[in-house]
């Protein structure tokens, strides 16, 4: 029975265990190391890709390329004065390609709000010091968060 059947895998669900997967991973070198690969978030991209084409073809394409593009430009700026590092910018790419535009938005946002309140936690229990929050975790948080069907 099993020999020489194909195996059928739902994309949807596929994508969402790629995008669990590429955010955990992530954020477990972002705490780990400081950083996040390109062999984590290149191939991530890649395959939301492959997985929206499959979807919705051509428009499926655009709608990433048009969602990685916003997500470079607005951050780009930031970026720039040190606030987030260039790995931060290629993760949230990674994760617009597994997403449709307004829960890519809803978790862009949260992303920045987990953040938001994890830098001020953290100021508060080092009185000002080492306020650095590697970004990766309120990005899998907030990954998490969609998976979850919050939004």
């Amino acid at each position: 029975m099993y020999g020489n059947a194909a195996v059928i895998l739902n994309p949807g669900t596929c994508g969402n265990a790629a995008l669990g997967c590429l955010a955990a991973v992530s954020a477990a070198t972002d705490l780990c190391c400081g950083k996040i690969y390109n062999f984590v978030t290149v191939p991530g991209l890649c395959l939301g890709a492959v997985l929206a084409a499959q979807r919705s073809g051509a428009a499926g394409l655009l709608d990433i390329f048009c969602a990685a593009g916003f997500t470079v430009l607005v951050l780009i700026p930031f970026y720039r004065a040190g606030g987030l590092g260039a790995g931060d910018i290629k993760l949230l790419a990674a994760v617009s390609a597994f997403m449709p535009g307004k829960s890519y938005l809803c978790c862009f946002a949260g992303a920045f709000m987990i953040g938001a309140v994890i830098g001020i936690a953290r100021l508060f229990m080092t009185g000002g010091r080492g306020h650095t929050v590697h970004f990766a975790v309120p990005v899998a948080l907030s990954v998490m968060l969609y998976l979850a069907g919050v939004y």
